[in-house]
């Protein structure tokens, strides 16, 4: 499993230190743990480490999986007792001399070394498709991290990058691992602000810690597998709980100092338990947290995303990110880029534009014109349109708007009227009656008088559809002809809402748009069955002349038929 540098590792590490006999392949899991209690039980037998850093990389599943437990078990032991620190009088012995001859400290050298060729194998492990074996090597990876930062009495930053680099630059990462991560990542305060700070570097093209030679090479390799990286980044970030709060950072700390650090399951806690007041100021500040959580999304998001990928960081930006970022204007430019890419995308982009401009002053003049420009026939036939259509009251509710910017907005829904599928009509009607209501300048599109020998058709309508400059468009001249065309619908329930119209809209309350937002065929179809079922009559089973929505006139005042046959 492990790839030829990890060979060449331990053939240097293990030369002249062992007189282990290459090990058969026939070691039942059982032998392996008896070898890893021999180790434990006599230094004699440390060699057998030897012996179980090869059977990690059998052929045989079982056999690998069950010496690399046995490792971090052997590992968790030793470090445990002290063998693996060097011993401070042997140190100072001869130091001028050059390493220490002291035994002891020669064999806690030894060890470390086969412990970096056991974590270089976990680090492979993690590419590995094997969910069982993934888990392990992160579990144990995680657990090398936490011991190791005690000794060094901080976190130990320089394996665990190790860890996300590898984790982003696999296509081989489970759904299950990526769920192993994110928990361990929202559990540890730490192990959060580290991964958003390492991630950030990575997505950046620069990785801390290594040689400049090995971060070249590194960065190379980012270059050349970007999309991989980008994808595996999403997938958990989407994935990791919204920013600790500052009362949670604090109960943190809290906990720290009163030694409460007993380690439940979902326990927020630190990997690395730390009262030091550098640690409080970056780990424990808030401002902090933001920061590394800011730079990460926003590396993330300067690379070209998938559809799909693009879609879903739009419909979750202003709940889950734009809130926790430390300076959420610098996100103008990406939604801006958004908006003005047309159909979904852009929709999609509104509530995180609407956030800026309602709570951060965003100004950006031309988004009533670009919003004019959304509604086009296919945005009736999207699954975001009631989504979309809740964003559009909001931004047409202000009485401030000048009149001529409400009447073409109320002229465009009227005119795709003729043209949508019933359950985008449903939801259009009451959106132009309401805005009727609140825009009375508006009312005179429904009381403009005409010559009743000379009805309005398309041709004859003032209101030009095509010219996007909506002072020019002309709307403010033209009438909702296209409603009373409606009153002759097929569906009984469009027909009913556009003979409202007819009613003094004075009087009348103004609607709930939930009730008609999210009408589908299905929700419909359903709706016809249960008045079928309660015994009333279908939409349909009545018979009356059918009347064509678009009636030619013959010139002589009579009506003639749509088509010619």
């Amino acid at each position: 499993m492990a790839g030829t540098t990890t060979s060449k590792k331990r053939k240097h590490s293990s030369s002249g230190r062992t007189a282990k006999a290459a090990p058969t392949p026939s070691l039942t899991p059982a032998d392996i743990r008896a070898l890893a209690k021999e180790c434990l039980e006599s230094k004699g037998k440390l060699n057998n480490i030897v012996t179980l850093l090869r059977l990690c990389e059998s052929e045989h599943e079982e056999t690998a999986f069950a010496a690399f437990k046995a490792m971090g078990v052997i590992y968790t032991h030793l470090l445990q007792r002290g063998d693996l620190t060097k011993r401070k009088a042997a140190l100072s012995t001869n130091s001028t001399v050059g390493p220490p001859t002291d035994a002891k400290s020669k064999v806690a050298t030894w060890l470390r070394e086969n412990r970096s060729i056991y974590v270089q194998l976990a680090l492979s492990y993690l590419s590995t498709p094997n969910v069982t074996m993934q888990i392990a090597a992160f579990d144990a990876l995680i657990s090398i991290v936490k011991d190791e930062s005690h000794v060094i009495s901080q976190f130990h930053n320089d394996l665990y990058s190790r860890i996300v680099e590898k984790l982003v630059t696999s296509d081989q990462a489970t759904t299950e691992l990526i769920e192993k991560v994110t928990s361990t990542v929202d559990q540890y305060a730490d192990a959060r602000f580290y991964f958003y700070k390492d991630l950030a570097k990575i997505l950046s093209g620069t990785i801390e810690g290594g040689k400049k030679g090995n971060a070249a090479k590194r960065a190379k390799t980012t270059l050349q597998n970007q999309d991989i990286i980008i994808a595996a980044a999403y997938r958990i970030l989407s994935r990791i709980s919204d920013p600790l709060s500052e009362e949670q950072l604090t109960s943190i700390w809290d906990a720290e100092s009163e030694d409460d650090t007993n380690e439940e399951p979902n326990q927020l806690q630190l990997l690395y338990h730390t009262t030091s007041p550098s640690a409080k100021e970056t780990i424990g500040s808030f401002k902090e947290q933001r920061r590394v959580f800011s730079d990460c999304w926003l590396a993330l998001l300067r690379h070209p995303l998938s559809l799909e990928q693009h879609k879903s960081v739009l419909q979750s930006l202003h709940k889950r990110i734009i809130p926790y970022m430390l300076k959420p204007t610098l996100l103008i430019d990406y939604l801006v880029d958004s908006y003005e890419q047309g159909g979904a995308i852009s929709m999609l982009a509104l509530n995180g534009l609407f956030t800026l401009i309602t709570e951060y002053n965003l100004d950006y003049p031309d988004f009533y014109t670009k919003l004019y420009a959304l509604f086009d026939k296919n945005l009736l036939h999207l699954k975001y349109r009631s989504r979309f259509l809740r964003l559009v009251d909001l931004f047409l509710s202000s009485n401030r708007l000048p009149s001529y910017i409400v009447a073409a907005f109320l002229k465009r829904m009227a005119r795709l009227c003729l043209s949508a599928p019933p359950p985008a009509i449903i939801a259009l009607i009451p959106f132009i009656y309401n805005l009727l209501k609140k825009h009375s300048a508006c009312l005179c599109l429904i009381h403009r008088e005409t010559d009743p020998t000379t009805p309005m058709t398309i041709d004859s309508d003032p209101y030009d559809m095509s010219q996007s400059d909506l002072s020019k468009c002309r709307a403010m001249e033209s009438s909702l002809w296209e409603i009373m065309t409606l009153k002759n619908h097929y569906h009984h329930t469009i027909s009913g809402l556009a003979r409202v119209f007819e009613e003094p809209i004075a009087k009348q309350p103004i609607y709930d748009l939930e009730d008609f937002l999210d009408h589908s065929y299905g929700t419909l179809f359903e709706s016809e069955v249960k008045k079928f079922k309660e015994g009333s009559a279908g939409a349909l089973a009545v018979y009356a002349k059918t009347v064509g929505v678009f009636q030619v006139y013959d010139g002589h005042g009579g009506e003639g038929s749509c088509f010619s046959l």
